[in-house]
């Protein structure tokens, strides 16, 4: 018995393909069963759909993850809707957001990169109880759930996006995450001194191998009490954040004991990893 992960891609998004080969890489050495569907740009959503039910109906499959960013064609809504809620490891099907929008942190699954990033705060000791929290990104996938999490946590959030004037917001906050996904969005002397930085972004420079994240990093740096770096970050943390919720619903589906300490093993593996 071992847990089985499919993984569809669409298209050629660099960012993506960074993500998807580290966790095939992982998948591999872990002896993770795994099957990567890469479907072209063009791919019609009526196809992805039937190979999202075929996957809902294969046995050696436990996990199913849809690569986001899709090309805007195609309905994330509708695309995360058709996974069996039982296989939903990135927490997207509606009815696994309700859940989490209930339950907070107690939910069974949690989507990866906001609890990778809810990982960094604690094991970095940050306590955000009253604490002025700028979330840079409002998306179901990171920005969102994030933000709820955080104000279950009794943070003061303050949700920016693109008709944010995201400067003065940026300016007066105690901590700092950004999930826009646009290079060095946030210059480093909008941040105060002794602020704490998690920089979730990550943009490729093109024609390059060059990736880089949301916050000006060399300028904020010397400003900051802490900061995540990009590459190296949140990245290989929310690779391991997916195995851990494969982890879960693979106990889940086998009628198995979740042994959280094998799991954390494996999370020390993968946070080895740099992007």
């Amino acid at each position: 018995m071992r847990p089985g992960l499919a993984i569809i891609q669409v298209g050629k998004n660099p960012s993506s393909l960074t993500y998807v080969r580290k966790k095939i890489t992982l998948c591999e050495e872990n002896e993770v069963h795994h099957e990567l569907y890469h479907f072209p740009e063009n791919i019609t959503q009526q196809e992805i759909v039937h190979q999202i039910r075929t996957l809902n109906q294969q046995g050696s499959i436990d996990g199913i993850l849809v690569q986001l960013p899709l090309p805007p064609h195609l309905s994330r809504l509708e695309i995360s809707n058709e996974i069996k809620p039982s296989k939903d490891v990135d927490c997207l099907h509606m009815a696994n957001f309700q859940n989490l929008l209930q339950n907070g942190e107690d939910n069974d699954i949690i989507p990866c990169t906001p609890a990778a990033v809810l990982h960094i705060l604690d094991t970095q000791e940050i306590d955000v109880r009253n604490q002025n929290v700028t979330v840079i990104g409002r998306s179901q996938l990171v920005g969102f759930p994030l933000s709820v999490l955080l104000l279950r946590r009794n943070a003061k959030v303050t949700i920016c996006h693109s008709e944010t004037t995201v400067q003065e917001h940026v300016e007066k906050a105690d901590i700092v995450i950004s999930c826009a996904g646009h290079k060095e969005l946030v210059k480093g002397d909008w941040i105060k001194n002794g602020a704490k930085v998690i920089d979730v972004g990550i943009t490729r420079i093109p024609g390059t191998n060059k990736i880089v994240g949301d916050i000006e990093y060399q300028k904020a740096l010397p400003k900051v009490s802490f900061i995540t770096p990009v590459p190296g970050g949140v990245g290989p943390l929310t690779v391991s954040m997916l195995f851990k919720n494969l982890y879960r619903v693979w106990c889940r589906s086998n009628g198995l004991k979740l042994n959280i300490d094998e799991q954390d093993e494996e999370m020390d593996y993968a946070q080895n990893y740099q992007f």
